[in-house]
């Protein structure tokens, strides 16, 4: 439980600190480079891996294709957030990044997650 708490407050702190970075950049305040990047960084590199941790820790009787949609859902949301820090500093890669996000978002986690609801309502 005190895992869980530290895992949802560490997202916040990221959340916070990417939404907070942005109005500063806006306001053309001090801390509106950093802000936004450690943000990402401790959202893609701290959260989400201990989001899938979690996840896998307490669902272990899961199905394969659950297990498969969840990954397809967390390595799209990974790579669209790096393509986003890539794209905020200016580093090379920033739209190939972007497209690969988006394709393994559209081509394999929205159809299985939509066949899972449709399986669900049927049943």
């Amino acid at each position: 439980m005190r895992i869980k708490k530290i895992m949802y407050l560490i997202g916040l702190v990221s959340a916070v600190a990417f939404v907070s970075g942005w109005t500063f950049a806006f306001l053309h305040f001090p801390g509106a480079n950093e802000l936004p990047t450690y943000g990402f960084l401790s959202f893609a590199f701290i959260f989400l891996p201990l989001l899938s941790i979690g996840y896998f820790k307490v669902k272990v009787q899961r199905a394969l294709s659950e297990k498969l949609r969840f990954m397809l859902g967390l390595s799209s949301g990974f790579i669209v957030c790096l393509s986003v820090l890539f794209k905020a500093l200016h580093f090379q890669g920033a739209p190939e990044l972007l497209i690969t996000g988006s394709t393994l978002f559209i081509v394999g986690f929205l159809p299985s997650q939509f066949f899972n609801m449709y399986k669900k309502s049927v049943s």
